[in-house]
């Protein structure tokens, strides 16, 4: 069988749609800004398809850049399908971007975060019900990361069906199975489908990017948070065994080089890690200390999200048994383990 898989590219994100005898399957939702919408159906009739005919709509996970049109989706009548674990997150909306916000600030000072920077992400992490609401009335001119044409939303949702490991999600004869890759997200996960050897990968395996780790915390509790970048390395093994042909990804265009993309993405968090090990082998240094490594003149916008990296990248060296984890004072250092 050979793959059709019709790419809609929607700002910086891309959605798949695969053409049956039944109607479509769509892979991811899509962004919602202003003009998405209109965006997206232009392309589709593109292609010579309407809305309507989408039967069922895939989520790879519950960013709002990912899940932002999917209770549009609902409206017009199909069938949202999501991974299990990501439930409450799509039931977050907007608000998924500040999940977890108290616990993830208290791990950012203990972390050796500045009180003065941390002061800048209170303002605004997370914003008020009210200012949500404002941003949806009025949204903002332009995005400063200009990756979309206007303030991304996210309707809160629920999806129609549940997924777990080994799940089928079919529309006439195109089949996708589910395989839960989490690390970016708890509940992230990619689409496989058997009879073409096309991954749709979202945000877990990119062509010229690495995903992310996120900062999760498992029932809301502090003390049970994820080690995300380990997860995610797991995740990699797991999607490389699927012998996959062609990479469909979230973002950058479709390419047939699915070993090398993970074997990209593994050699880079390979030299991140090697590089934090080298700098503590030195001396003790906090996470915040190791970023300012990486990235001496970041600014307060970025802090939570390169700091999440550095977090994934020491939690994968604590794994390796390559180095601990020590608390002085409520502030977590990291030294290189005792050899031998």
């Amino acid at each position: 069988m050979q793959t059709t898989a019709l790419p809609i590219a929607l700002g910086a994100n891309w959605i798949y749609a695969l053409p049956s005898k039944e109607g479509l399957l769509l892979v991811d939702a899509g962004p919602d800004y202003p003009g998405s919408w209109n965006e997206l159906v232009t392309q589709l009739d593109g292609y010579g398809y309407r809305p309507e005919q989408v039967r069922r709509v895939v989520v790879t996970h519950a960013h709002v850049d990912h899940a932002g049109l999917a209770a549009r989706w609902q409206e017009l009548g199909a069938e949202v399908c999501g991974s299990a674990d990501e439930v409450e997150r799509f039931a977050a909306g907007l608000a998924v971007g500040w999940y977890d916000s108290d616990l993830v600030l208290r791990l950012l000072a203990e972390c050796g975060v500045p009180e003065e920077r941390l002061t800048v992400l209170r303002q605004h992490y997370p914003p008020h019900p009210e200012q949500l609401a404002a941003w949806r009335r009025s949204p903002p001119e332009k995005l400063p990361s200009k990756r979309w044409p206007g303030m991304l939303w996210a309707t809160p949702f629920r999806p129609d069906r549940t997924l777990r490991a080994g799940d089928v999600v079919s529309v006439g004869e195109r089949a996708l199975r589910f395989v839960p890759t989490p690390g970016h997200t708890p509940g992230d996960s990619v689409y496989y489908e058997e009879a073409s050897g096309a991954l749709f990968s979202g945000d877990h395996l990119l062509p010229r990017t690495t995903s992310t780790p996120g900062i999760h915390f498992f029932n809301h509790r502090y003390e049970e948070r994820m080690r995300s970048l380990p997860e995610q390395g797991r995740s990699l093994q797991r999607v490389r065994s699927l012998g996959a042909t062609h990479l469909y990804p979230g973002h950058g265009e479709a390419t047939p080089d699915v070993a090398g993309a993970a074997e990209r993405t593994a050699a880079r968090r390979a030299k991140r890690q090697g590089r934090i090990l080298r700098e503590v082998e030195w001396e003790p240094l906090t996470p915040y200390e190791a970023l300012q490594r990486f990235f001496p003149h970041l600014p307060d916008g970025r802090i939570r999200q390169a700091l999440a990296e550095i977090i994934g990248l020491i939690d994968a060296l604590i794994v390796a048994g390559l180095v601990e984890e020590h608390r002085e004072d409520g502030v977590i250092r990291i030294a290189a383990a005792p050899s031998g």
